[in-house]
């Protein structure tokens, strides 16, 4: 996120330094899971969703340099009893433009033969979504704000927002020294609270642990399948490279809520491996003979409504990006655009009005137009 935004601010001939304590994508963004779909509860989603998936397809064009954005096809379904919701949710989505293929669930068969798709009475299909390399997406992205006149610093950590009369003056990093600046945005994924509130802003984020297993497909298994989302197995899934599978939990559940920020152990624990398996299994029947090749566990930033907060916050010139709820990576090209904009020219877009810090307060908290049940609630990959 704070990559897409430093290029955009230098598209604009805005100066703009990207500070990362470590390297380009070694957070968060290196163990996401970097599905880029459009499938959305609410309007704001999906627009940000759409636009980021357009400057996806078109990255190296954009940037120079490519991400590894592979279209495969994206696959839901709905059972009887979600029916309603389910049709509901399909006409948001193609009143904003989405693409999308309702279908009879022999028809997804056809499309995707390991699929079992005996409890579903409805599915669709969107034929754009797809997934890219995060760790490539956010090293292109830098490079080219740095070839736009931005600068990346690579192993140093911000310490604390410098503020002097009501106002920000820069950043003190670990070292002691001072990056001076009357603009700065934190993009720090979970560490963002803690640095905000060291400037007085405290943001309502916590912290949600997710897991992601890997695995070998069998032999006989076919062409590399869509990506699913199976909302009554709580699963997502999709092809990683020619060979494998990544899985990850649609819903991580209350119990997953961690004080964070930061994992002590990333490692895949052997039983949430066996689990993410068996579960996949149940809709995809061969992957009972899938291989494990391992996996990782991290954590997201979550807020209330599972939505992002885009906004200045606390002192003039401090602005937030957090918040994302498992949704970043597939709508960093667009928030970075929005961001971008908003910081140059010290005006709001429209777009960003409902992920405003104070909406909590206001009791406007984004509500989903066309909730389908299963989803609701769920921090989705």
């Amino acid at each position: 996120m704070g990559a897409s935004i430093a290029f955009h601010l230098a598209r604009r001939g805005v100066g703009a330094i990207l500070v990362e304590r470590d390297h380009i994508g070694a957070g968060a963004t290196g163990h996401s899971g970097a599905i880029v779909r459009q499938f959305y509860e609410s309007r704001v989603g999906i627009r940000l969703a759409r636009k980021s998936l357009a400057f996806f397809r078109r990255f190296q064009g954009e940037t120079g340099v490519p991400c590894d954005f592979r279209r495969t096809g994206f696959l839901t379904g709905s059972r009887l009893r979600d029916l309603p919701a389910f049709d509901a949710l399909v006409g948001l989505l193609r009143t904003e433009g989405v693409r999308l293929e309702r279908l009879r669930p022999k028809e997804a068969a056809g499309m995707e033969p390991q699929l079992d798709v005996s409890d579903y009475e409805a599915m669709v299909h969107d034929p754009d979504a797809g997934y890219a390399d995060p760790i490539a997406t956010a090293a292109g992205f830098a490079q080219a704000a740095c070839r736009d006149g931005a600068k990346a610093i690579e192993g140093e950590e911000v310490r604390e927002v410098i503020i002097r009369r009501g106002r920000v003056a820069g950043e003190r990093l670990r070292g002691r020294d001072v990056i001076s600046s009357e603009r700065v945005v934190l993009a720090a994924g979970n560490w963002t609270p803690w640095i905000a509130r060291q400037a007085g802003v405290r943001l309502p984020v916590h912290f949600v642990r997710g897991d992601v297993a890997i695995l070998r497909r069998p032999p006989g298994s076919g062409a590399p399948p869509r990506i699913h989302f199976d909302v009554y197995g709580n699963t997502y899934s999709r092809p990683e490279g020619e060979k494998d599978v990544l899985v990850g939990y649609m819903d991580s559940g209350p119990q997953a809520a961690l004080r964070g920020p930061e994992l002590l152990d990333n490692a895949l624990p052997v039983a949430t491996g066996r689990d993410l398996l068996s579960r996949l299994a149940r809709r995809f029947p061969i992957m009972a003979r899938a291989q494990p090749r391992g996996g990782w566990s991290g954590l997201y930033d979550v807020t209330p409504d599972a939505y992002p907060i885009l906004d200045a916050v606390g002192p003039t010139g401090l602005f937030v990006a957090v918040g994302f709820s498992g949704h970043g990576f597939k709508l960093c090209p667009e928030v970075g655009r929005l961001l971008g904009e908003f910081i140059a020219s010290d005006r709001k877009p429209d777009e960003l009005a409902p992920l405003r810090a104070h909406r909590y307060r206001e009791r406007e908290p984004v509500v989903p137009e066309s909730p389908f049940p299963a989803l609701r609630g769920r921090t989705l990959p």
